[in-house]
């Protein structure tokens, strides 16, 4: 899930808008894309299991979430950052974790509370960003945001080894499900007080720019 806090967006501004025009098919472009479009496939795995469906999703969700930690290193690097880059990256991210946390829940593999508070904390960020935004101010990602991108990403991923080994896939015959499960829940419990705290974070880091003042940073 990276997210809506990396250095992607706080590099996009001027340089992106004067750039050349936008393109879908460039290489970051086209891997945002593969994000999204990796999200049902991951969601089918789950919802529609059979046995190996669990490590199958593990790793096409893997992949997906590699590309949302290379896509804007490459954008920056091959001069191909563009409003409609930085908008498919922030995009793909949310509807990737999105997608995979709702399929989790509907298959009890997650709590619908964690589930519920992660995505919660993506929509209130999302509007401090976008009212820091309309004042021309750039709130970049401080640690916690960044932990708990790392932490839910990592937790997502040891819960599908979990489903997998849970429903007679490869997993199972080596003896991985009576811990793959509980640590991976204990990850996303991790990612989730992140969550809380760093979107608190940004509520404060808000409040000055609410009260027609400069704001400061998340922390």
């Amino acid at each position: 899930m990276a997210e809506a806090e990396r250095s992607r967006t706080a590099a996009a501004p001027a340089s992106a808008n004067a750039a050349r025009p936008a393109r879908l098919t460039t290489l970051p472009n086209m891997l945002g894309l593969a994000r999204i479009a990796a999200t049902p496939v991951v969601m089918a795995l789950l919802l529609y299991p059979f046995p190996g469906a669990g490590l199958l999703a593990f790793v096409v969700f893997g992949a997906a979430a590699l590309t949302d930690f290379v896509d804007g290193k490459l954008a920056r690097a091959r001069g191909e950052v563009s409003p409609l880059g930085v908008f498919l990256d922030l995009t793909a991210d949310k509807v990737l974790v999105a997608g995979v946390l709702i399929a989790m829940v509907g298959v009890s593999l997650l709590s619908t509370w964690i589930a519920a508070l992660l995505l919660i904390r993506e929509l209130v960020v999302q509007g401090v960003r976008q009212l820091a935004a309309s004042a021309d101010v750039v709130m970049p990602a401080r640690a916690w945001g960044k932990g708990k991108t790392f932490a839910t990403l990592v937790g997502m991923g040891l819960l599908l080894l979990a489903f997998d080994a849970a429903n007679a896939g490869p997993l199972a015959s080596i003896g991985l499900a009576g811990w793959l499960y509980p640590l991976g829940l204990g990850t996303m419990v991790v990612a989730t007080v992140l969550s809380v705290g760093s979107g608190l974070g940004y509520i404060r880091a808000a409040l000055p720019l609410l009260m027609g003042r400069e704001p400061g940073s998340p922390t």
